[in-house]
């Protein structure tokens, strides 16, 4: 009997042996996947191309120059940790991008750059292959139409809209554009909500109804704390300002600096992570950026001060038609964009020249034509 007792005591003894070798066993490959999350996350950098996205030959002298040949790689050498986004904003109404901001993340200098391009851009429509399209914000929805009535679905149709959207402001203001985040006002909404809303300084009461696109806006004046409604109410009004829709673009610089700072005061590795994987939210949200990607960004920008973001309104004026006295479109002025470009979101080491900025004149009127006086502005010295 005892040594049938010796005997289990002994099975037993055994069994407990390997049933913590094998939860040591679990628990080191555990921590072995732990820690090399964590290096990755640490250590991962997103890959972006060395390559000009646009063409580095001026307009009307021949092929532009090949990025891999020789004399490319040694004019375009990229600036190390500098990283470029084109952030946009739809309307649900129209479709069109009645928000877009091209960022620049430099992790060197240790700044966020943001310049803002007003929704009534003019952009010339003989250039951009339309057939009456003359303003930037409605580039994104043409597209999408387009591919939708080719028999593409709306999910892959709002993919390639932001590709070519992507790709034309590439082209015409020589940026490399790394990545874009598309967003529409329900997911702006959420994304609010999700990190606690905002503290901002209402500039002024803010009142207008229009039922044919669900929109209601009813704000104070005063500081005060704005829910994810409360915020989308706030950047889409603009009837009360007497610049109207650059006022409206001025305000919303100010207000993404203090979105920049609450936000990064209050979240965390975590946080993000649950906001990524909130269902609702990203199904609103249109991104280039893989999932290590976006947490890598956020660790970047994480490590930035309070005031290391500036806002700016890409270089230009709302400009009169001398011969209708109607002040219909926002007109670039191309040196003081390509003063912009160079400043705040040019990946390379060396500056983009005049005689490669909007080559096509995408955003240029026709001399001589009905919109004579864009293209005089646009050329205008300032």
């Amino acid at each position: 009997m005892d040594q049938n007792k010796n005997g289990i005591q002994k099975v037993n003894c055994q069994k407990r042996k390997i049933k913590k070798s094998v939860l040591c066993t679990a628990f080191a490959i555990a921590g072995i996947i732990i820690l090399t999350i964590v290096l990755t996350f640490i250590f991962y950098s997103p890959k972006v191309d060395e390559a000009p996205h646009f063409s580095t030959q001026p307009s009307g002298k021949g092929e532009a120059v090949s990025p891999d040949s020789e004399a490319a790689s040694s004019v375009y050498e990229r600036k190390e940790g500098f990283y470029t986004f084109l952030i946009a904003g739809i309307d649900a109404f129209s479709n069109n991008t009645d928000v877009m901001m091209l960022a620049s993340l430099d992790t060197e200098k240790g700044k966020i750059e943001i310049v803002q391009i007003p929704r009534d851009t003019y952009i010339n429509k003989t250039v951009g292959g339309y057939a009456s399209l003359t303003r930037v914000n409605a580039v994104y929805a043409a597209e999408y139409n387009r591919q939708v009535s080719s028999g593409v679905s709306a999910r892959s149709a709002r993919t390639l809209a932001m590709q070519d959207l992507t790709k034309r402001l590439s082209e015409a203001l020589c940026i490399n554009i790394d990545e874009y985040v598309l967003i529409d006002t329900k997911g702006f909404r959420h994304v609010i909500d999700a990190v606690g809303g905002i503290d901002y300084d209402v500039p002024r009461d803010m009142f207008y109804e229009d039922p044919a696109q669900d929109l209601y806006i009813n704000l104070k004046a005063g500081y005060q704390h704005l829910d994810g409604a409360q915020c989308e109410q706030l950047i889409r009004y603009r009837s009360g300002y007497a610049t109207g829709d650059i006022g409206r673009v001025e305000m919303r610089g100010d207000f993404m600096t203090q979105v920049f700072q609450q936000v990064k005061n209050r979240i965390t590795v975590d946080s993000m992570l649950r906001l990524i994987r909130d269902k609702e939210i990203m199904q609103k949200i249109r991104t280039s950026m893989s999932l290590m990607d976006m947490l890598a960004y956020v660790r970047m920008a994480y490590r930035l001060g309070d005031d290391a973001v500036s806002v700016r309104t890409l270089s230009g004026s709302v400009v009169q038609n001398p011969e209708t006295g109607a002040w219909i479109y926002y007109c670039l002025n191309k040196k003081g964009a390509l003063k912009d470009i160079n400043e705040c979101l040019n990946v390379y080491k060396t500056d983009i020249d005049i005689s490669i900025f909007d080559r096509k004149g995408f955003f240029s009127g026709t001399k001589g034509a009905s919109d004579h006086y864009l293209y005089e502005y646009y050329h205008h010295e300032i």
